[in-house]
């Protein structure tokens, strides 16, 4: 009861005052609240989201690194015999060869016999070989019939290092097991526990791999925990809850009895568990320091407006104070009786007027006139006070009336706009069609609503929303038309943007391919509408993804940035420039009929981009390539033109790079003619239509028939026999080139094993030259097999073209591989491999094209080749050309040197035939000995095979 009382004796001034600033402190603290809250939520929601997608990326990167390892045992698991089993030592051999084992298991790999003693491992390590893995986990577990067994993750008996094992079974050809292979990886510096789990993160925390079978830290950021066991079931339930299976987020607090955040998923392979764990007070820190700061604005805005609500409820009630004042002056003597002045609020007239009954009259006119004052002054507050901004005009559409944000939005003040049109506003952005649909809209319904572009008294143009609404009076006739308008400038800038986003590159700000295309389609229209021309350039920068694989994109995005620059300082300002992705450029640019102009842009781009470009320390040379087509001339719309263009700038590139390209109709026609042949190219294998021909290879002394070479002929059921320069390239691009070139393999070895038949060496329908001869000896006759560089880095294996030959019984070296010299210039680690396992496997390695490339002479020291082919280039003029007569003579010396043989191709005359002889030439292939022709024509060519001398 004293509270109410004492409230009671406040006097009215601070009971508003006390009331008004409580109801808005407990409403803006209430809005501050939901605020940290929705805040809060969406804070975790997202650190969660993060963790959990850091631990996806890290999921399936160990997925694919542990399905590797387990596939690669399957693998070699599936190459070990029975035999081999019964072979330690052939066994350990065998493993040896193996080299990708060490390096998926760092340490190493074991046989296991199936009474669980081990046979062979691989690297040795001490003691692993002869001991006894019955009792281990994995080891039964594959005796059980598990396809694969993960061991629990132990300290190793012989590495001494924490260790993880992966086993499968070794099955004989009946399916029985007759042994276990074992694979072992350190958790402690293995590439697949360590390198997996990033050393730092945005994200604070650890990371922790786990094995909810054996409950124990199989692998964590902490190496502490390392093959420790998990916690006691109930000391952490999130932990609790991803052993079980769960994948996921949540909260607890952990062993240490810190809360954390931590998401958790599951490796399937491996039945793990990879687990990040951050504590909330990291995670969370950025929802605490907003906390603070909203509640700390929450608490300014209280006080701020407890201020202001002080000195406008004061204001507002002086009035009173003053009549107070007033009448205890009169109560005391001090001032003759006189009516008070009525002012203030309700509440102070109906006070004031109880005291003014003596002047009835007078005080009932003045305060009829008071109240009609002020509502005209509360209409006016609430004119003024509204955040829009509000015009009203008369019938004729003359402003009579405008509010302040009015004035503020249009820049007008009110004496400038009362009694004009509000046409003074008109941006001229919108036509009289736009104000007459506005009008009719007026007409037929009294409102409109929409979008206006208004011009301020600045001259500026803006954008608003306006609404119109109409009052009629008791007759139905319009009285007054109301404008509320709101500026919209924000949301149209924020539209813009999204829209240039949408429409442009991000790196270099150009037009993106929508787009550019919907700007070309615009120059079409003005081209016909001008009759002129409209020149369409492809640029693409030559082998730019070179400067991003050696430098680094970061230096990439600054090179595409200056070509931009170089490519705008060649264009004129109506010229469009668009960025189709990577280091392509599309430009169009209106020209005259002569074309004068765009073959001058096309000239300055090459030339600005030869230019040196400088990077740091870095100085970067590049070449572009374009292609060029013209519009109407080579086509009638937009999809025609982007075909041409690309064949324009295809056959720039083709041509060797760095120069440009117009579009032809021949383009158009070879073009299709390439898209007709790779479709036909497809189903040419099944339907029979290659066949192989054979061009001989005379030995220069004897022009006997020694050698051969195997050439592709495709007979086209409608084209009739098709240019191998022509379909050859098609196959590489699309891969058939595999399957074809395997298939010629195969053509070329029945050829060489029923010459073999013929072969002095042949006993028992076996080559017997290693026995009759020495290893070194050659063949008495050899079929070259051309290998495409696509089948280097396919699928193929570089053991089936051998393990075919001796399918055959035939001697490795009745077959030579030929390749190019611009993929031993590559330094590809696969060809080097694959090249080493011909030679081998016993099978030779001739060189074609020798010298028509960038060649590099270190290349011939760290391959073993065995003939190099001087190309028919050299040949075909060192009749006529002296020099290149000298370079086929240079070739032969430095092949006889380096312990190869020359093959000569193209020989046509006797003239290069006899300086080609002279020069000491080892072989000749050409036109003056044959042609190319079908095995049933070649074979009988062939004469008795017997030993001869190298």
């Amino acid at each position: 009861m004293a509270m109410p009382a004492f409230f009671q004796n406040l006097d009215l001034k601070t009971k508003i005052v006390a009331a008004s600033i409580g109801m808005f402190v407990a409403a803006i603290w209430l809005l501050a609240h939901d605020v940290v809250e929705e805040v809060r939520d969406d804070v975790k929601a997202v650190v969660a989201a993060e963790q959990t997608a850091l631990v996806e990326h890290i999921t399936d990167s160990l997925e694919e690194e542990a399905k590797l390892r387990i596939n690669t045992l399957k693998d070699v698991a599936s190459l070990i015999s029975p035999e081999l089993m019964a072979n330690p030592e052939r066994l350990g051999t065998r493993l040896g060869e193996l080299k990708y084992i060490g390096r998926l298991f760092n340490l190493g790999v074991s046989v296991i016999s199936p009474e669980g003693t081990g046979l062979v491992d691989f690297p040795v390590l001490k003691g692993r070989s002869g001991s006894d893995f019955s009792q281990l986990d994995y080891f039964q577990g594959i005796v059980a019939g598990e396809e694969v067994a993960v061991s629990r993750p132990r300290l190793g008996r012989f590495s001494k290092q924490p260790v993880v094992l992966i086993a499968v079974p070794i099955r004989n050809a009946d399916g029985r097991i007759i042994g276990v292979l074992a694979g072992a990886n350190s958790v402690s510096d293995s590439d697949f526990f360590t390198e997996i789990i990033p050393r730092q993160s945005r994200l604070d925390g650890e990371f922790h791999i786990v094995s909810p079978r054996d409950r124990l830290f199989v692998a964590s950021t902490r190496k502490d925990r390392l093959l420790q066991p998990l916690p006691a079931a109930g000391v952490n339930r999130m932990l609790d809850r991803y052993a079980q299976g769960y994948e996921g987020s949540g909260v607890s607090l952990n062993a240490e009895g810190v809360e954390t955040l931590s998401s958790s998923k599951r490796i399937e392979s491996t039945g793990w568990a990879v687990i990040a764990t951050m504590p909330t007070a990291t995670a969370f820190a950025p929802i605490r320091r907003l906390e603070f700061e909203i509640y700390k604005d929450a608490a300014l805005a209280s006080a701020f407006i407890g201020v202001l609500l002080w000195l406008f409820v004061r204001r507002q009630l002086l009035p009173l104070e003053h009549s107070a004042e007033m009448l205890n002056a009169m109560a005391t003597g001090g001032r003759p009786l006189s009516p008070l002045p009525v002012e203030g609020g309700p509440e102070i007239r109906q006070l004031l007027d109880s005291f003014n009954k003596l002047h009835e009259r007078i005080g009932a006119q003045k305060q009829s006139l008071q109240d009609n004052a002020e509502q005209l002054r509360l209409a006016a507050s609430v004119f003024d006070g509204t955040s829009e901004a509000i015009a009203i005009t008369d019938s004729d559409g003359r402003i009579i009336s405008v509010n302040k944000p009015f004035c503020r939005l249009t820049g007008y003040e009110p004496g400038e706009l009362v009694g004009q049109n509000p046409s003074l506003l008109k941006s001229g952005r919108h036509d009289a069609a736009f104000y007459a649909e506005m009008w009719r809209s007026l007409t037929a319904t009294g409102n409109w609503s929409g979008e206006v572009w208004n011009r301020r008294k600045t001259g500026e143009i803006y954008p608003e929303r306006l609404t119109i609404s109409t009052i009629y009076d008791a007759q139905g006739q319009v009285q007054r038309r109301v404008a509320i308008a709101s500026d919209i400038t924000a949301q149209k800038q924020a539209e813009d943007i999204i829209w240039h986003q949408a429409n442009h590159d991000l790196l270099t700000g150009l037009p993106n391919r929508r787009r550019f295309l919907e700007l070309l389609e615009g120059e079409l229209t003005r081209a016909d509408s001008l009759d002129m021309v409209v020149g369409v350039l492809l640029v693409d920068l030559d082998r730019f993804k070179e400067v991003n694989d050696t430098l680094g994109h970061a230096i990439g995005d600054r090179l595409l940035l200056e070509a931009v620059r170089r490519i705008a300082t060649c264009l004129s300002e109506g010229d469009v420039m668009g960025h189709l992705g990577a280091d392509e450029f599309i430009i169009s640019l209106l020209d005259g009929q002569d074309t004068a102009r765009l073959e001058a842009a096309v000239a300055a781009i090459r030339m600005v981009i030869a230019q040196p470009f400088r990077s740091d320390a870095d100085t970067i040379h590049l070449t572009a390539s374009i292609g060029i087509t013209v519009y109407p001339t080579d086509g009638s719309d937009i999809e025609e033109l982007l075909r041409n263009v690309d064949q324009a700038l295809r056959e720039a590139k083709d041509g060797g790079r760095d120069r440009s390209s117009c579009f032809t109709e021949s383009m158009r026609e070879a073009g299709q003619t390439r898209l007709q042949l790779a479709n036909d190219l497809r189903g040419a294998l099944a339907a029979g239509q290659f066949e192989v021909y054979y061009q001989p290879i005379i030995h220069m002394e004897t022009r006997a028939i020694v050698k051969a070479e195997a050439l592709l002929r495709w007979r086209h059921p409608e084209r009739g026999f098709v240019s191998p320069a022509l379909f050859i390239p098609i196959a590489e691009e699309t891969g058939l080139i595999c399957d074809i070139g395997n298939w010629v393999f195969r053509q070329a070895s029945a050829v060489a094993r029923r010459l073999c038949d013929r072969c002095g060496y042949m006993l028992d329908d076996a080559c017997r030259r290693e026995l009759l001869a020495s290893p070194s000896a050659p063949c008495p006759f050899q079929i070259a097999v051309n290998k495409s560089p696509r089948q280097f880095f396919s699928g193929f294996s570089h053991l089936e073209w051998p393990e075919h030959l001796r399918d055959l019984n035939i001697s490795p070296r009745c077959i030579s591989i030929e390749v190019t010299e611009g993929l031993l210039l590559g330094q590809h680690a696969e060809v080097t491999e694959r090249l080493t396992k011909f030679r081998e496997a016993g099978m030779q390695v001739a060189l074609d094209d020798f010298g028509t490339g960038y060649s590099a002479m270190s290349y011939l020291k760290r391959f073993d080749i065995d003939y190099i082919k001087i190309d028919q280039s050299f040949v075909r003029d060192m009749t006529t050309d002296s020099s290149d007569r000298a370079i086929a003579e240079a070739i032969i010396v430095m092949a006889h040197r380096l312990g190869m043989k020359v093959v000569a191709e193209g020989i046509e005359t006797e003239e290069q035939y006899a300086l080609l002889a002279a020069a000491g030439c080892d072989f000749g292939q050409g036109y003056l000995f044959a042609r190319p022709m079908p095995a049933e024509e070649f074979e009988p060519l062939i004469g008795a095979l017997g030993p001869r001398e190298a």
